[in-house]
């Protein structure tokens, strides 16, 4: 019995005819003669006008500008021999039968090197035709009960499940995905193939939805000398970040693609982004007014958006008589293009959907990075936070205010200025930079080294500064401890930081940056300014509560394993919330990343013992009693929502918040405290942001 191998991505890294013609291309430019013949075939094949065998005859036309076709195949190898790959050259053997679907001319001289034999499509080396049927699927094995009468194969190994046929008369069969062999012995059908393509069309997924919204920032918003080179980086390091993936096992596929539980997951994300109030089907929160602002302010003016204040005295004592709005946009946009052409509303529509899908494609990296997908990380992704309830009672309590942890009042606040806020309330309030912060996150931690650390950074600048410092100091920590805290900072750590991917995403967002750095947001720290105003003990009281009720009382699952990086997070869980820019977001902002380290901490807490030891169950008991208790923080949520949904469609009142309408004016709005927030001086004087933006 023989082994039997495709050729073509299966022992072979890439496509032998696409390499072969690139190759000829350079050496003999007459080659280029015959792309309007071959764009043409491909116009029919894409018709249906003409099959494969005709198409391929119309790509190898090109031959007929090659003189000595020999001398360039024997030429070729000697450059592309190296891309025969290496698992293949550590087990192969004497007896091997390669058959593909490439021209036989080109694999042949294969065959004295590597000593195996090779079938292949039948293709006249002066012409391009093909005499015979192109040697694929089922003519694969027509070609071998021809020439090889009575073989049986002991395995088959290809990159496609075209090759089934071939599977199915060999004893065992084998899918190859770059250097990864996956046994099909229990999946004859392919399944893992699709589990693959579904796998890999998500991962990009999740970078395209970061990608997009800051394509069209930069192509609309500024100058064309700078957003096109922009834009052309940014793509460049997209490609090289994509070609970087990394697919996982199959085993790990099978528990990952388990339908009954990928249902229930899509069915409760759904319904927890409809109570978030994106979309207007159910009550928005406070912070809508200013979300719906931003949203309208995009649809309804050209981009830039600029703001006339002449006449208008309180909005031109701070920006004269012109402003442009400045601010972390970057979700809205995707839907605001759409809300040009269908208006506000059906727009809003659009953004449930997409923050539907950035919500769906966060858990399926979730489940991805732990290999597997249990309902019990979705039920601690809505508890998980801090132990808000307990705060709310003995703050009111200080302060002698009513208690009512459950109805009107929202209790993630409840130390007043220090705060770390939970996914729920995250997505409830300020899903524009929350979302793009899992995503971007999660991204990351897929990779086991640091190549594209520095463009999964990029992608998240736009769409947030508070969580974007956040994911800095975690990257910062990754760097120098490694991302198990195993090996301090060295030379190939860096050397792997050196990519295009890092260099060129970093570059293509410079523009953004530069505009975040015009505003004129408040900066301080909440200490010194207790002091000033006399206020320190109250302050202080606040802040010891919330270190004790937001995250340690998380400290119950540290082990040895964890140690690090719990203490990773918990230093930025003190510090962060200390500090304030604008207003005292910078904490519960900034904290998104490493709240997601905290979430997947939990998580594998909760995986990975499976003893009996007694100990450890008591500390799971614990650990299940805290998430207990602060999900009453998200339940609150939740029950607010509906709530005052009910009221809303009883009294006919719309669920939208949208007070404020719009930034062009500001005077009488609760959000002129936070003014220079959003908006900046059109400065004339500043000849730089004059010719950085469009006019």
């Amino acid at each position: 019995m023989i082994n039997g191998y495709d050729f073509d991505k299966t022992i072979y890294d890439g496509d032998s005819s696409v390499d072969f013609y690139k190759f000829c291309l350079k050496k003999n430019k007459k080659v280029l003669l015959m792309l309007p013949i071959q764009i043409y075939g491909l116009i029919l094949y894409i018709l249906g006008i003409i099959e494969k065998t005709k198409f391929k005859e119309y790509v190898f036309s090109f031959l007929k500008k090659i003189d000595d076709v020999d001398s360039y195949v024997k030429e070729f190898w000697k450059v592309n021999d190296k891309k025969i790959k290496d698992w293949y050259i550590s087990q192969k053997e004497k007896t091997d039968i390669i058959i593909s679907a490439s021209p036989e001319f080109l694999l042949k001289p294969l065959e004295r090197k590597y000593k195996f034999k090779v079938i292949a499509s039948k293709v006249n080396k002066k012409t391009g035709k093909f005499e015979g049927k192109n040697c694929y699927g089922y003519e694969k094995v027509n070609r071998i009960k021809k020439e090889e009468k009575n073989i049986k194969f002991k395995s088959f190994y290809s990159d496609s499940m075209s090759d089934k046929p071939m599977m199915d008369i060999a004893d065992n069969a084998y899918l190859v995905n770059k250097d990864k062999i996956y046994d099909l012995c229990d999946d004859r059908e392919g399944k893992i193939k699709k589990y693959l393509k579904i796998d890999k069309i998500l991962y990009v997924s999740g970078i395209l939805f970061l990608v997009i919204p800051i394509i069209i920032q930069l192509f609309f918003w500024y100058n064309r000398l700078v957003s096109i080179p922009c834009i052309i980086l940014l793509i460049i390091a997209t490609i090289f970040t994509i070609k970087k993936f990394k697919y996982l096992e199959m085993d790990e596929y099978k528990k990952i693609f388990n339908r009954k539980k990928l249902i229930f997951f899509f069915i409760l994300i759904i319904i927890i982004n409809v109570m978030s109030g994106a979309g207007g089907l159910f009550m928005q929160n406070w912070d809508y007014h200013g979300r719906n602002a931003i949203f309208r302010d995009l649809i309804e003016n050209s981009w830039p958006v600029r703001y006339n204040y002449s006449g208008m005295k309180y909005e031109m004592s701070i920006f004269g008589k012109s402003g442009i709005f400045n601010y972390y946009f970057a979700f809205w946009l995707p839907g605001a293009l759409i809300g040009k052409v269908v208006g506000f509303r059906i727009a809003s529509l659009f953004m449930l959907l997409w923050q539907t899908i950035g919500v769906a494609l966060f858990f399926y990296y979730v489940c991805r990075f732990m290999r597997n997908i249990k309902y019990r990380y979705f039920f601690i992704f809505i508890s998980i936070g801090g132990l808000n309830i307990i705060g709310h009672i003995l703050m009111n309590k200080y302060y002698g205010l009513p208690i009512s942890p459950i109805g009107s009042t929202h209790i993630d606040t409840s130390m007043g200025i220090f705060c770390m806020s939970s996914f729920i309330t995250q997505l409830f309030w300020v899903f524009n930079q929350s979302i793009p912060a899992w995503i971007a996150v999660l991204l990351f931690l897929q990779q086991k080294d640091y190549r594209t650390c520095g463009f999964f950074f990029a992608l998240l600048v736009p769409f947030g500064p508070f969580p974007m410092l956040g994911f800095l100091y975690l990257i910062f920590c990754y760097i120098i401890f490694g991302k198990k805290f195993d090996k301090m900072l060295n030379l190939d750590r860096i050397k792997e930081l050196l990519t295009i991917e890092n260099f060129f995403g970093c570059i293509s967002v410079l523009p953004i940056v530069f505009m975040y750095t015009l505003n004129e947001s408040k900066k301080g720290m909440f200490i010194i300014d207790a002091i000033k105003n006399g206020n320190l003990e109250n302050t202080l009281i606040s802040y010891i509560l919330f270190v004790l009720l937001e995250f340690f009382v998380y400290i119950v699952i540290i082990n040895k394993k964890n140690f690090k990086p719990l203490l990773m997070c918990f230093i930025y869980f003190a510090i962060a919330p200390l500090f304030y820019i604008g207003g005292a977001d910078l904490g519960n902002r900034s904290t998104i990343p490493l709240l997601i380290i905290l979430y997947l901490l939990v998580i594998k807490y909760l995986d990975e013992y499976k003893n009996t030891d007694i100990k450890i169950h008591r500390k799971q008991n614990v650990l299940i009693i805290i998430l207990m208790i602060a999900f009453m923080t998200n339940f609150n949520e939740f029950y607010r929502s509906i709530k005052y949904t009910i009221i809303d469609y009883k009294t006919g009142n719309s669920n939208f918040a949208d007070s404020y309408h719009s930034f062009s004016s500001f005077k009488g709005k609760e959000v002129s405290a936070f003014i220079t927030n959003f908006v900046v001086k059109d400065d004339k004087s500043n000849k730089t942001l004059q010719w950085l933006l469009r006019k």
